[in-house]
């Protein structure tokens, strides 16, 4: 597909949130007559606003460009093991409309998650203004189709759905945390970033910018699906999986339920709320204990994030998910410069990441590559 003018400045809009005339014009190469002829149609059509910028110039004011705020309303929706999250965006990516749809093990499988996504995309106000919808889930994704153990999805095509509800809309499937990935490079930049999203289960995805314009690669990493070196079999038909002894469901069964199986707790995890709740605040009020029930968890993450650091030796590695608190990402970063011979800084961002975020960009990025502009 071309990657004209226009594209790439709406590109660089969409990922920089806005930029003045001169900066568009070194990224673009062209002289300032040509670039107010591409701003000056693409302003026409509805796809641009131009704000004059509010500090103290001598001169000429200067203009800031933003992308239209209505124009390009978007929504990211999460499909996650607890409820389907979705969010309306602006042009200005501020959040419009947010709601929220919880599950059961009753309400996983294709058909019962594709019911939902209709559902939760139906209670959505002014639906004909949205240009793009990205949806993220946990699972492997396999161009248009996602399987997911956890949510009980075989070859799930979600597009189908939002193509019968709104047939001229960009629809974008990725990981979550491919979007955790994408909104971090948006917010926070770095050429080059591992983000791990940390809770019942354990994944992690490596993003390196070629830059706005040319093809970026993010790297799903299956990391809770390393094999470890235990006997226990993992839901997903492996035995040994990281996540049988690293993850929430590990730190909840030396806590408190010895015999508890990971494919019964993935199955029926909301029962089990309250006490991983419980567990992840420990640190607050027994550290001592909270150390001990840690330890081997800290232990085999510390091994494999020092490997995967030596692979690809990103800029800065993000911690996010359910079970990541600033104590967890402190003693785990403290276990990882134990046993490395190099530095390894963890950013802390447990919660504080928006999955939905990230699918949206990822979405209208689609709608603004395959446009005829």
């Amino acid at each position: 597909m071309k990657l004209n003018n226009s594209k790439k400045i709406l590109l660089n809009l969409l990922f920089k949130n806005e930029a003045y005339r001169n900066q568009l014009q070194k990224s673009l190469k062209v002289t300032p007559s040509t670039l107010s002829y591409i701003l000056d149609n693409l302003k026409k059509k509805g796809y641009i606003t131009v704000l004059k910028s509010e500090s103290e110039t001598v001169g000429r004011p200067k203009h800031i460009i933003k992308m239209d705020k209505d124009f390009w309303k978007s929504i990211g929706i999460r499909i996650g093991r607890e409820s389907v999250n979705l969010t309306v965006f602006n042009g200005y990516f501020e959040e419009e409309e947010k709601i929220s749809i919880k599950l059961t093990k009753n309400d996983i499988g294709n058909e019962n998650i594709s019911k939902i996504i209709e559902k939760i995309i139906k209670k959505v106000s002014f639906l004909d203004k949205i240009k793009a919808i990205g949806i993220a889930l946990s699972g492997n994704i396999d161009k248009d189709k996602a399987n997911s153990k956890i949510l009980k999805l075989e070859n799930f095509n979600p597009l189908y759905i939002i193509k019968k509800l709104l047939p001229n809309t960009a629809v974008s499937l990725l990981n979550d945390v491919e979007a955790i990935a994408t909104e971090e490079f948006v917010k926070h930049g770095g050429k080059k970033i591992l983000v791990v999203n940390y809770g019942t289960g354990i994944g992690a995805c490596f993003y390196e910018s070629h830059g706005i314009y040319e093809k970026s690669e993010r790297k799903i990493i299956e990391l809770g699906h390393f094999y470890a070196g235990t006997n226990e079999k993992c839901y997903c038909g492996a035995t040994g999986c990281l996540e049988t002894i690293a993850s929430d469901y590990a730190n909840l069964k030396r806590y408190k339920f010895s015999n508890l199986k990971i494919e019964d707790f993935i199955l029926n995890e909301e029962l089990y709320n309250n006490d991983l709740d419980e567990l992840r605040n420990l640190h607050k009020i027994y550290e001592k204990k909270a150390k001990e029930i840690y330890n081997e968890s800290f232990k085999y993450l510390a091994i494999f994030l020092t490997n995967i650091f030596k692979l690809f030796n990103p800029e800065k590695i993000i911690l996010s998910g359910e079970g990541v608190t600033k104590w967890f990402s402190n003693e785990l970063e403290r276990k990882i410069n134990s046993i490395s011979t190099f530095p390894v800084s963890l950013t802390y961002r447990g919660l504080k990441n928006n999955i939905e975020f990230g699918a949206a960009v990822d979405a209208l990025r689609e709608y603004i590559l395959k446009s005829n502009l």
